[in-house]
């Protein structure tokens, strides 16, 4: 009887944290876009291009969430033998 409960109670709580990870990823900052600045000065568009397709924008988000844990870390960009480096820009 206990296994039956416990198992019971272990579906409930696995059934029920599922949903999760379906839900929709919710909006950490406004819109904008993510650039590479190459060598040769050109910028290469990084993650969702929300700003010229609004239908990215769970695709942005989820982006943000998974890239950004909280400040954004730019220590890869800081190093000095590094040539690359990125910017934002917010859309029009």
């Amino acid at each position: 009887m206990r296994r039956a409960a416990l198992f019971l109670v272990a579906a409930a709580l696995f059934f029920g944290s599922a949903g999760a990870v379906f839900a929709d990823a919710p909006p950490p900052v406004g819109p904008h876009q993510h650039y590479l600045l190459l060598p040769t000065g050109t910028q290469l568009a990084v993650g969702p291009t929300i700003c010229s397709n609004a239908e990215l924008a769970q695709g942005f988000y989820g982006f943000h969430q998974n890239v950004h844990f909280g400040t954004p870390n730019g220590f890869a960009f800081q190093q000095a033998g590094n040539p690359v480096g990125f910017t934002v820009t917010g859309c029009p």
